[in-house]
């Protein structure tokens, strides 16, 4: 939203003894009911609709800010004109004077993603601890692995707990082993288990390539329950698809970040990037930071994707039968 575009509400004078963050559900309900009293506000027909038209996408960029924050996905930043942290907590009465019968009350909100939070409150991973420690550990695979990084035991300085805690887990799984020798170049070496466990995780992320890619680009029309794909004109509704298909999130976005090459941008820092949680909240914030669609979209997108991916395989197998046929076909050809 440009700086300037705000929303402004008539407050009942209960709203005083309201906590800011009631102030939130009351201003941006989850309810239909209550959404459609407060836009009345400034809906067609109103002054304040001729003054500002844009008013109804005003207020629903708010409502999608604060149906992110109840649903964890964000944390919100409350700050007054003045520029002032204001507690979620704090009672709206001690933001307004008392010696006034029309007080206005002026917030800023600004949304702060927070992946690693989301993951626990919907119960993808049980705490903070066990989600860090397992990208730890396969970001210290993925980087043994393709970059063949030299990681030497015991060399590492204090504070590089979270990179030792991670190689002691991939050691304890038998995916990596440390060599005998200290001078060698790699005395981390991958196992042959550990060979095996990377063809798994990239077989799994090419299966959900395969099967979810298509709708990073998607366009819905719920009214006529159809749904295109690759029009350059969609929203990525992939993590929307993970969900309702069942599939885990957090996992599934990780991979693919692992797969695409986002951690190659920190080859250089990548041991010291781990050591905190700002590194992977930015790695998963696309779980968080998303276009949303109702459940009724979702089953027309579902379906669509489907019927969409028959079709693309059946196209598939049917050029590589016309190619088998030309090759059979320009083998049997004599030489001139």
């Amino acid at each position: 939203m440009a700086p300037e575009d705000f929303i402004r509400l008539e407050m009942p004078p209960e709203c005083r003894l309201l906590s800011v963050s009631q102030l939130l559900d009351w201003a941006f309900p989850s309810s239909a009911e209550k959404r459609q009293a407060i836009s009345a506000q400034f809906g067609p027909g109103t002054c304040s609709y001729r003054a500002n038209p844009d008013l109804p996408e005003i207020y629903a960029v708010f409502l999608a800010a604060c149906e992110e924050w109840r649903d964890w996905r964000c944390a919100l930043r409350v700050t007054s004109a003045a520029g002032d942290d204001v507690d979620l907590k704090a009672p709206v009465s001690h933001l307004v004077p008392n010696d006034t019968d029309s007080p206005l009350v002026t917030l800023r909100l600004e949304q702060q993603y927070r992946a690693l939070e989301y993951a626990v409150r919907h119960g993808f991973f049980p705490d903070r601890r066990e989600l860090l420690e397992w990208m730890r550990s396969l970001t210290a695979l993925y980087f043994l692995d393709k970059h063949e990084v030299p990681l030497h035991p015991g060399s590492f300085p204090e504070s590089a707990a979270a990179l030792r805690n991670a190689l002691a887990s991939l050691q304890s799984q038998g995916l990596i082993t440390a060599r005998a020798s200290s001078d060698d170049a790699a005395p981390y070496a991958i196992t042959p288990l550990g060979r095996r466990f990377v063809a798994g995780l990239l077989a799994e992320t090419e299966s959900l390539i395969d099967q979810y890619d298509h709708y990073k680009d998607t366009v819905v029309d719920v009214d006529r329950e159809t749904a295109e794909f690759d029009t350059g004109r969609g929203v990525d509704l992939r993590v929307e698809a993970f969900l309702s298909e069942g599939i885990e999130p957090i996992r599934a976005v990780f991979l693919l970040r692992l797969y695409d090459g986002t951690f190659d941008h920190r080859l250089r820092d990548w041991q010291d990037a781990i050591k905190g949680e700002e590194f992977y909240e930015g790695i998963l914030e696309p779980v968080v930071n998303r276009d949303g669609a109702t459940p009724e979209a979702m089953e027309v997108v579902i379906e669509s994707g489907l019927s969409w991916l028959e079709e693309r395989q059946e196209q598939d197998r049917r050029e590589e039968a016309e190619r088998e046929i030309r090759r059979q076909a320009e083998g049997e050809t004599p030489s001139p």
